[in-house]
């Protein structure tokens, strides 16, 4: 049961997003308002109001006359989201520049250090969640929600496809860390154009890394596809 908290919408909403990001709706999945309704003791009216959020976000589709399925991701939808998440984190990290403490930097830099022990220890499930701390710290620095509200939303999608950069080997854990710290030390310069071109680098490894998987995801299922075809017709034979 949900707990009934005003806006309801906004709860539901929270709790289907985790949901997906967890893997208790898989893309292609549909979203039954009532089902949703009856499983988390609400009516259907804020049901409604979070799959047409989730919709407006990327998470769902909803074709007229048909009911809300969780989105499926191709190559193409991904390119298109890492273009945009690129430009949106050298924006970030340019007004971070303007706003950044001492303090900051060394807030920063503990999740820095928190990460290399999590990457020492082989603690993936930590070092994932410290990177995305990372990037919400410089977010939050930015002062602008708008900002904040997108950027935290496209990271999650990543996050959700399980084609996040660092989920891969520990090679390429490293090289993010190696690519964090180039972003610590143009904040510590104070260098806008530094550290734009060092966000933006890391952005570029990210989309080959996650290019890279999305391509072997599909690869796999094409032959998973292949192979059940010719079981059919070996069947038939």
């Amino acid at each position: 049961m949900i707990e009934k908290l005003v806006p309801y919408k906004i709860k539901v909403y929270n709790k289907i997003k985790d949901d997906i990001i967890n893997g208790v709706y898989v893309p292609g999945d549909v979203l039954n308002e009532r089902g949703l309704a009856d499983a988390l003791g609400i009516s259907r009216t804020p049901i409604r109001e979070a799959l047409q959020m989730l919709a407006q976000d990327g998470w769902v589709s909803i074709e007229s006359y048909k009911k809300a399925t969780v989105r499926e991701y191709d190559i193409k939808h991904m390119n298109e989201l890492q273009r945009i998440r690129d430009v949106l984190e050298c924006c970030a990290i340019e007004d971070a520049v303007d706003h950044i403490t001492e303090l900051d930097m060394k807030n920063l830099e503990q999740l820095q250090e928190e990460q290399v022990k999590a990457l020492r220890e082989y603690k993936a499930n930590s070092f994932i969640e410290l990177d995305r701390k990372f990037h919400n710290y410089i977010y939050r620095l930015s002062g602008n929600n708008e900002l904040i509200h997108l950027l935290q939303n496209y990271y999650d999608m990543f996050l959700f496809i399980g084609i996040q950069a660092v989920s891969n080997t520990e090679e390429i854990k490293s090289n993010v860390l190696k690519e964090h710290e180039a972003i610590l030390e143009a904040l510590r310069e104070r260098d806008k154009e530094k550290a734009k071109n060092a966000m933006h680098q890391h952005m570029n490894v990210t989309k080959e890394n996650m290019l890279s998987r999305l391509q072997n995801v599909c690869h796999a299922e094409k032959k998973r596809i292949r192979t059940e075809k010719l079981d059919n017709i070996t069947r038939k034979d």
